[in-house]
């Protein structure tokens, strides 16, 4: 190691009252700046600690004065490299400061009584050599608060998912509904409206162990999932453990973190585009809370485009954590989001399509006896509201409700791991349509859905050899409408191929409710009238193949490739629907430059077992990929892609004066028709839904400031980001244009400039 000293002698009787500022170099691949200014305050020495590698603020250096005949002082750097040594004794000091992978450095100053003293630290970056170890562990469920915040790289897989995100038309089957609203018409093409989203909600995604039916925004101007305050978000397309209960697509699991429980912390944005703040902190002891907002006001837009932005959204998420000792907490969650899209109308009054989510849960984790315990109730309440126009204007609107109780155990045996619980659901579904202006309570049509399912289940995972890890376990759950108990076996078997890579095989079977297609004898059109009918119990068989690499320098690869098997979301009991398809992830967290690749190709379709030959075949491509890292001098620069080929769409007409109908995927009307126009048929030719690929590319540069105030740091980071850097960002939302003759974007956007400011303290 080497020992480089550099000696600053500041003459303070000599130096006149105004700041005396000094330069100094110091080898060896640090430098320091030091400089006196007045001060009433006792003698103090701060500064920032850097790497000279990345330029980047280092977090967790420790920096001391060794003194001779005192107690040493010293202090450790904040996240932003910040540190702040305060009653400094007087006289030539030595300053010291080491970093766990970087070299130390030393320099001596004169500190002076009664002045500040400003001295930065760039340390020569040096990786710590470990010896190789071999260890066995196994995740429980945790007991302590977690603080730390997910990093963007993480989330590479749950943001692939994001881009299948709809916005719950189609989910709550609005246009099944739709067509069977009294006084339909053909619809004019220049009145379809083309919404990307899936035929039904075949995923599982809890938050906090809230369901959230429609989580992900989807507008593509803000990040899908806000990494700041996730601490984790796992997600698996196949195999998933027993403890989850329906995901027949997929399960999205994700936790958020707690807030700080040391010192209270805040970070505020603004830009021209949209907003976001998060306060976090202490309450007491025992108490800390986190706040989270984000905000799409579209201010800046509609200034530079002279029009109206016809976009919102925003959302909130609060958690209170509360410890009742050592190994128990209890947390508090809520969860609300709102999205929104304005259409074109020729009434007055203007329409737009609007959709969101409540959700909230309340949670119990401890360890009673050596035993694990989560204990969850949850409420996840989702709606959407749809102008239809017509002879009579309506407002359809669709609403889920969700209730879950959940109660997990998990313990240790023999090596192993033995997870048991179970869990009930409660879900309901409800339609109305209801004339504009007046109340939802007197709908034009309405019907209901709703059904229950409790189910328990027992699971253990157990290392058989010493590079095979196996978990089997099995779920029984009991549907309101079925008069037997549903089970569903699980398996996964882990093999270790060499110490850097590591390959899975797993399955299982999955069930839960759907919303059956509704028909005329299902929907109520009396007023104050409503019809009640049971959702339909549909599943499916999942086998999975997983290999997970470590390739070094901190870049870890993973490689799905899966078959899945649904029964029960056709009408025709005779009709199957598979799946197969491949997920890639790539992504390196650690380091001054990180970066992700997501990738997901995947195959569906139908098969009548009575005609082998028939079939219908889709396909469809994601990415989502991005990096940051450091850019000239102190400078960061973050760029995101996000690309969607062959994703579902759903039209529905727009608020002309033009009655209500529905085009299913594939352009077929329904009723059954080729035109629009008069009721012979003819007029101009069916619309064809979107086929251009979805894409978005975005980049953003900035540049970090730190500073001190009366010992309150803060720091400042100006950001200029480019919305759309391709111009190619086509939008969720599509309008049929009989000039061109194809669906166009509702609100294309240009290439986009946002400048904006984010102030941390």
């Amino acid at each position: 190691m080497r020992k480089l000293v550099a000696t600053l002698v500041l003459a303070c009787a000599a130096a006149p009252a105004s700041a005396l500022q000094v330069d100094v170099g110091v080898r060896g691949g640090a430098k320091a700046t030091t400089r006196s200014v007045d001060s009433r305050a006792q003698a103090m020495v701060w500064g920032q600690v850097r790497s000279e590698d990345s330029g980047l603020p280092l977090r967790f250096a420790v920096v001391e004065v060794v003194t001779q005949g005192f107690n040493n002082v010293a202090a450790s750097t904040d996240s932003n490299g910040v540190y702040v040594l305060r009653n400094v004794p007087p006289g030539r000091r030595l300053l010291r400061v080491s970093h766990i992978d970087h070299a130390p450095n030393e320099i001596e100053i004169l500190v002076v009584a009664q002045k500040q003293h400003n001295v930065d630290f760039d340390l020569e970056f040096r990786p710590v050599r470990l010896s190789a170890v071999m260890a066995e562990g196994a995740r429980g469920l945790p007991s302590a608060i977690d603080t730390v915040s997910i990093q963007a790289p993480d989330l590479g897989a749950a943001a692939v998912r994001a881009l299948e995100g709809g916005a719950g038309v189609a989910e709550l089957a609005m246009q099944d509904a739709a067509r069977e609203v009294p006084g339909r018409e053909p619809v004019d093409p220049e009145d379809v409206l083309y919404v990307r989203g899936g035929a039904a909600d075949l995923k599982l995604v809890l938050l906090n162990g809230a369901p959230v039916y429609a989580p992900f925004h989807i507008g593509g101007l803000i990040n899908a999932l806000d990494a700041d305050v996730l601490r984790s978000a796992n997600l698996y397309v196949g195999g998933a453990p027993a403890r989850y209960d329906g995901g027949l697509s997929y399960v999205l699991d994700m936790e958020t973190r707690s807030g700080r429980n040391v010192v209270p912390h805040a970070e505020l944005g603004l830009d021209m585009l949209s907003g976001r703040a998060l306060l976090e902190g202490p309450v007491g002891q025992d108490l800390s809370v986190l706040v989270s907002s984000r905000v799409v006001h579209g201010a800046g837009p509609k200034d530079l485009l002279g029009t109206d932005f016809p976009y919102g959204y925003g959302d909130a998420l609060a958690r209170a954590d509360f410890a009742l000792g050592s190994h128990h907490v209890l947390t508090l969650t809520g969860f609300w989001n709102h999205e929104r899209v304005d259409l074109d109308s020729i009434g007055i009054r203007p329409q737009s399509a609007s959709w969101g989510n409540h959700a909230g849960s309340l949670r119990y984790r401890g360890r009673l006896a050596g035993t694990e315990v989560l204990a969850t109730g949850a409420v996840g309440h989702f709606r959407t509201l749809l102008p239809l126009g017509g002879i009579r204007p309506l407002m359809s609107e669709g609403t889920a409700l969700r209730h879950r109780f959940g109660l997990d155990f998990e313990r240790p045996f023999a090596g192993g791991r033995f997870f048991w619980g179970g869990s009930y659901e409660d879900i309901g579904f409800s339609y109305r349509a209801f004339e504009q202006g007046q109340s939802r309570h007197r709908p034009i049509v309405s019907s209901r859905a709703s059904g229950n399912v409790g189910g328990m289940y027992g699971e253990a995972a157990y290392t058989v050899l010493p590079r095979l890890r196996v978990r089997g376990g099995l779920r029984a759950d009991l549907f309101n409408g079925l008069s037997s108990v549903q089970l569903a076996p699980r398996f996964a078997a882990t093999v270790l191929v060499t110490d850097q890579a590591t390959l899975t095989l797993s399955g299982g079977q999955y069930r839960q409710y759907v919303r059956a297609p509704l028909t005329s004898s299902s929907i109520g059109v009396v007023p104050d009238s409503a019809s009640t009918s049971q959702l339909t119990v549909a599943e499916a068989s999942h086998v999975v193949l997983g290999l997970a690499q470590d390739l070094g320098e901190g870049i870890r690869l993973g490689l799905d490739g899966y078959f899945k098997e649904f029964r029960g979301l056709e009408a025709n009991e005779n009709t199957r629907t598979n799946s197969s398809g491949v997920d890639l992830w790539l992504r390196r967290n650690t380091g001054s430059l990180t970066g992700w690749l997501g990738y997901s190709l995947s195959w569906v379709w139908t098969v009548r077992d009575d005609d082998r030959d028939s079939n219908s075949f889709r396909g469809r491509h994601l990415v989502n990929a991005g990096a940051s890292g450091p850019i000239v001098g102190r400078g960061l620069f973050d760029v995101r892609v996000s690309y969607g080929a062959g994703l579902p769409y759903t039209a529905i007409p727009e608020p002309e004066v033009a009655a209500p109908s529905f085009l299913t995927l594939g352009g077929e009307a329904r009723p059954a028709s080729n035109s629009f126009g008069g009721p012979d048929g003819g007029g101009a030719s069916l619309p064809s839904e979107p086929n251009a690929p979805y894409m978005r590319v975005d980049a953003q540069v900035s540049r970090p400031f730190s500073g001190s105030v009366r010992s309150f740091d803060f720091q400042l980071v100006p950001y200029v980001r480019v919305i759309n850097a391709l111009n190619r960002r086509d939008a969720i939302f599509y309008h049929y244009s009989s000039d061109a003759g194809r669906a166009e974007p509702l609100a294309d956007l240009p290439v986009l400039p946002v400048f904006g400011l984010e102030w941390k303290f």
